[in-house]
């Protein structure tokens, strides 16, 4: 009786042990069917079209065009052939890239215009913002407007602050146009420096006994920042030393439209972005 007893026992614990077996196969090809999907979605993912992919490529085109601009300017002289020539290589050289990773890609350049003073040199740009931050010294500061039509009058002024590290403004600058005149006002002292509408070129370091750029900013870390930049057109140039030590370099001399179109075997995008030059 004891050994039919102990028989029942172990079978019991055999049809346990199968139905736990069984349960673990099914539970293991579960998931391992979902690692399969999984990885095959990741997969496909990954060959297809996202938003990172197009900000890659803006990026590596906004350098492009960095490049381009400094291999067509010599010294003053800027070669608007050489700086088109260099984006349509680059051009061919990164859809044949992208080719091979089975997209289709086009880039579609537009002319060059001048340059709101905004983020992203468009007038639909940010209008307020930081051009610069944790300078230690400015070496040269210019502002060149062949079109000083977009001035506003001084309830609108372009602004230019130098602001410390407690942000507090500690110079500026206000550019605008009365009517007659085209004037720029520092420490609450005003100077005509044109009849409106002409153009205008200021050198705000060399000229630091009428600015004051030098004297209000030295021993200072302070950043620059751009104020109601929509109401101004043309290039700056800002070059100095960072309070790391490290030089710096920030200017704008135009803005071209660039047209970036992908596609995969499943969807495309069209995107139209400017791309500031350098």
């Amino acid at each position: 009786m004891k050994k039919m007893k102990h028989c029942d026992e172990s079978g019991q614990i055999l049809l346990l042990a199968a139905f736990a077996i069984g349960f673990m196969i099914v539970i293991s090809t579960v998931m391992l069917n979902n690692i399969i999907y999984a990885s095959n979605m990741a997969s496909e993912s990954s060959n297809d079209i996202n938003h990172f992919e197009i900000s890659n490529i803006a990026q590596i085109t906004q350098d492009a065009s960095n490049a381009a601009y400094y291999n067509a300017t010599t010294g003053n002289q800027f070669e608007n052939d050489v700086y088109f020539n260099y984006l349509e290589t680059y051009s061919q050289e990164i859809s044949t890239l992208y080719a091979h990773r089975g997209f289709s890609l086009s880039l579609g350049n537009g002319t060059l215009n001048d340059a709101y003073f905004t983020k992203n040199g468009l007038i639909t740009g940010r209008s307020n913002w930081t051009i610069i931050d944790n300078i230690d010294q400015t070496n040269k500061f210019t502002i060149e407007m062949e079109d000083t039509s977009k001035l506003s009058n001084s309830s609108d002024p372009f602004e230019i602050h130098a602001i410390n590290q407690s942000g507090v403004p500690i110079w500026k600058m206000k550019l605008y146009d009365d009517g007659s005149n085209i004037n720029v006002s520092v420490d609450d002292q005003t100077y005509p420096i044109g009849a409106s509408n002409n153009s205008i070129n200021l050198s705000i370091i060399y000229n630091d006994p009428v600015f004051h750029f030098a004297t209000s900013t030295t021993g200072e870390t302070y950043r620059i920042d751009y104020f109601n930049s929509s109401n101004a057109m043309g290039l700056y140039s800002i070059t100095g030393t960072l309070a790391d030590g490290r030089d710096f370099t920030r200017e704008r001399y135009k803005v071209i439209n660039t047209t970036i179109s992908i596609a995969s075997s499943k969807n495309s995008i069209n995107v139209s972005l400017p791309i500031t030059v350098p």
